[in-house]
């Protein structure tokens, strides 16, 4: 990474997604870059070059010719027992360093700038940041700082940000992160490009069945085979950035690509066809083999659309078509997509006028002591009015809500309706009850939820340590990129936190360490397997010492089967919730089932 300095101005580079070594052509190759040095080396010289030396700062003025003239402020410094006033720059340096330097004193004497670089060698991960000021006719004052652990510190902050650490590959934000200046330079030149989405159909299944380390076995190999599919992939070149892809893992079992330069839908979908027979050749995990359905969705630069949001959907939905007809591999966005895109904004009008008419409701699933199987709290689950929805899936309905923002004033009608059922059933004599309530990414990403929710514990007169709040370990991710500051601001006001579908998510042990995380739910897809399958057995039992090593309850969803309750039980879980108890009442029957098995002294969240 070089950045130079003309007229007080810094002009740096984007991320780069793969680091390559000096970035500025000087001719200069990894093993020559020096390493000069003043007062402070590190322990022991590298053999391969006397001269080199770690250093934190080096301040020496020098002639055209390369000779030190004076060192400000320490006439007597040494380098490697060599005195520096009156030594050759090649005396100081290795030869590339010293070549380097010399070209940009000359630089700095002919243009009387402020110069400034950073000067990288990728192979040992040292950086330098260096500056040349023109102090008289013939010299130069040079100063060189060793940035190596500042660079190394910001690689990091990048990585955990924009990087899946299953596949190696870039996550969902980075992939739109990049496609907004690739798609600003196709519309100044008329080009052309494509979004390609690949949904992986078996995932799930083999997760469930043999553990997540195989399922994440499985889609660092397809990652892998995308990568090896497309030219220049993640190219971190800002230069040329209408000609590489862009490859990222967007969610647990989705890949996406961005393919600029193309001509035409029939080229997008002949790349398509060749990366989705890829994916779909045999996979080896350790013993056995696999194969996986591939279905993709295509959308085209400028045909279906000319912004990143707008492409992006469109590709999804395509590629949700794929999935649904089971006939083609992959679909483009077409005619037929554009019809759907009329009756999703119908399907909004219908959310915005049920929400206006408060036409929706709430059901709850309860969750249970595993010792007594009294209810300690009842999930809040909405229910969507089944005389408009009632033919729709949920999970569609929910993705427009996202997409069109109206997850935000449904969520807080969420809210305040769990509060006042609450209030309600502890005024029937359910004191000890609490109510946990589930929140959307963007409800969760809004400085204004802790104040609503304080808000709806207020006028209900509510304890805050009654409700609790369900979060998804992306979610958390997010947040602890931000140091919690979501979390921190909901536990100001006493509510408690759960990580709902444990053991599915990209949090890692240490993030989830330091968040002021309460309980943890185990997801399902352990559950459902704990009776027949030792590793999903080993697994709950992991996450169940591991939560209570870390102070917090653990909660185990989807239990079906007395089997399954007891198993779980054993391994140490506190808490259980699923249809073996009962299915998700409305407000009237649960009434009557908190009556036979409502709250007792038992374990709290």
């Amino acid at each position: 990474m070089l950045w130079t300095i003309a007229a007080g101005a810094r002009m740096y580079k984007p991320f780069n997604w793969r680091r390559s070594g000096l970035t500025e052509n000087q001719g200069v190759s990894d093993g020559d870059i020096g390493k000069g040095g003043d007062v402070k080396s590190a322990a022991g010289e590298r053999a391969a070059d006397s001269r080199s030396s770690a250093v934190s700062n080096l301040v020496l003025v020098v002639s055209k010719a390369g000779t030190v003239t004076s060192v400000p402020n320490s006439p007597e410094s040494e380098l490697n027992g060599r005195k520096l006033v009156g030594s050759s720059i090649d005396d100081l340096l290795s030869a590339a360093m010293a070549g380097w330097v010399r070209e940009r004193i000359k630089r700095t004497l002919r243009s009387r700038d402020v110069q400034s670089a950073e000067f990288e060698n990728a192979a040992e991960n040292q950086q330098f940041e260096c500056i040349f000021v023109a102090t008289g006719r013939d010299s130069v004052l040079f100063v060189a700082r060793d940035i190596s652990a500042r660079v190394s510190a910001d690689s990091k902050v990048q990585t955990l940000a924009y990087v899946d650490s299953v596949t190696g590959l870039p996550n969902r934000e980075y992939l739109i992160e990049k496609m907004t200046p690739l798609l600003n330079d196709l519309l100044l030149k008329e080009g052309r490009a494509a979004v390609m989405c690949f949904d992986i159909d078996q995932v799930d299944l083999h997760g469930r069945v043999s553990g997540a380390r195989k399922a994440d076995a499985i889609m660092k190999e397809l990652g892998e085979r995308i990568r090896e599919g497309l030219r220049r992939v993640n190219d971190p070149d800002p230069v040329d950035n209408e000609r590489y892809s862009v490859a990222a893992r967007i969610d647990y079992r989705q890949f996406g690509v961005v393919l600029p330069d193309i001509g035409g839908g029939a080229d997008a979908e002949a790349v398509t066809s060749r990366l989705t027979e890829s994916m779909e050749q045999p996979i080896r995990i350790g013993s056995s083999e696999v194969r996986v359905t591939v279905r993709a969705g295509i959308a085209l630069f400028p045909q279906d659309g000319t912004d990143t949001e707008t492409l992006f959907a469109n590709a999804m939905t395509a590629m949700e078509d794929a999935r649904r007809h089971h006939v083609d591999s992959h679909k483009l966005h077409s005619g037929t997509v554009r019809m759907r895109a009329l009756e999703r904004k119908d399907l909004e009008v219908e959310l915005r006028t049920a929400l206006e008419r408060k036409e929706f409701d709430l059901n709850f699933l309860p969750i249970v002591d595993a010792s007594t199987r009294s209810t300690v709290s009842a999930e809040a689950l909405l229910r969507w009015p089944s005389a408009l929805f009632g033919s729709k899936s949920i999970q569609r309905v929910v993705t427009l809500a996202e997409h069109t923002g109206l997850i935000v004033p449904i969520g807080e009608w969420v809210i305040r309706s769990s509060c006042a059922q609450l209030r309600a059933w502890q005024d029937a004599g359910h004191a000890g009850l609490r109510v946990a309530i589930n929140v959307s990414v963007q409800e969760f990403s809004r400085a204004s939820l802790a104040e609503k929710i304080a808000a709806a514990i207020c006028d209900n007169g509510l304890s805050p340590e009654k409700i609790d709040l369900e979060i998804t370990e992306h979610m958390l991710f997010r947040d602890a990129m931000k140091g919690f500051e979501a979390c921190s601001a909901l536990k100001d006001i006493g509510v408690g936190i759960i990580l709902d579908d444990f053991g599915t998510g990209a949090c890692s042990i240490a993030h989830l360490s330091r968040s002021p995380v309460d309980a943890i739910k185990i997801d399902n897809g352990f559950v459902t397997h704990v009776a027949s399958s030792e590793e999903d057995r080993n697994a709950c039992g992991a996450m169940v010492a591991m939560g209570h090593e870390l102070g917090m309850r653990v909660i185990a969803e989807g239990v079906e089967t007395e089997e399954q309750a007891e198993l779980l039980q054993s391994r140490g879980c506190d808490l259980l919730q699923g249809f073996l108890f009962c299915k998700p009442l409305a407000c009237s029957e649960f009434d009557a089932y908190l009556a036979e098995h409502g709250p007792q002294q038992g374990k709290a969240l």
